[in-house]
């Protein structure tokens, strides 16, 4: 590989992606430190490929202008796979830093512009989102405002924050007596928050979902999608809202697909 001299638009990262390169760095390094990330989510190059397939069937169905999307960024993984990257840790730790993304893209001869692209898939299709854990409870009860307050002094701010604790059975028993909240109460709201796992999908939608009857991740990967769109329609009509707007942010049948697709995170 040379050492040619690479030609970066650092402006153009917050038009593609929303966030400045630090910014965009940080939450990936944020997200990538949680013990079941790293466990179920941190894949090697060829992972990736596969999960990117796994991503066009399962929440895209194969179908749709977005394939193209998912195709590329499969691509571009495998250019990666032929530069000897390990996984996607490895890739972050690699470009921490601008001097770092400098140094990466002339070692490997790879481009600016997808490296972002991958960065910012991650991001919204791969990795959880993180969210802050009021948007997942009822804040204008005096229950949820109380609940909030209790995990806070555990530490536990956001979504990931109670995966990482809650998902195993020794986790939520420590973790209930530790703020005297039950143990079926915290595992109600691992579940709610574990659907926050799907790409796009955050505490609103979280809670729409439970309303209507699917209140964990299961329940959504195993949803016949004629039923889930009856008993969604008849759940939205409680609210004088029609299951279109419902639809209109994010399809009942790629959810159903992303579902099936997830990494299982949550043991009894």
């Amino acid at each position: 590989m040379g050492q040619a001299k690479v030609n970066i638009d650092w402006n153009s990262v917050k038009k593609q992606t929303l966030w400045s390169y630090e910014d965009l760095i940080g939450k990936l390094q944020s997200v990538l430190a949680y013990n079941f990330v790293q466990e179920h989510y941190n894949h090697t190059m060829k992972q990736a490929q596969d999960y990117a397939e796994s991503i066009r069937r399962g929440y895209l169905q194969d179908r749709g202008d977005m394939t193209v999307y998912i195709d590329s960024i499969a691509a571009h993984f495998g250019d990666l796979e032929t530069r000897w990257i390990g996984t996607y840790s490895d890739l972050v730790h690699s470009v921490a830093t601008r001097p770092d993304c400098v140094a990466f893209l002339q070692k490997t001869d790879f481009d600016f512009e997808p490296l972002i692209q991958i960065f910012n898939y991650l991001l919204r299709w791969v990795l959880p989102f993180k969210a802050p854990l009021r948007e997942f409870v009822d804040i204008d009860r005096q229950e949820g405002v109380e609940l909030l307050e209790k995990l806070k002094k555990q530490g536990i701010r956001s979504n990931l924050d109670l995966l990482e604790v809650g998902r195993t059975e020794a986790g939520r028993i420590q973790l209930a007596s530790m703020t005297e909240v039950p143990v079926a109460r915290i595992l109600t709201l691992v579940y709610q928050v574990d659907i926050s796992r799907l790409a796009y999908v955050r505490g609103k939608t979280v809670k729409h979902l439970c309303g209507g009857g699917y209140d964990t991740l299961e329940k959504i990967a195993n949803a016949d999608f004629a039923v889930m769109e009856e008993q969604m329609g008849a759940y939205y009509r409680t609210l004088g809202k029609t299951l279109a707007d419902f639809k209109a942010v994010i399809p009942l049948s790629w959810m159903i697909g992303g579902a099936k697709i997830l990494p299982r995170v949550i043991t009894a």
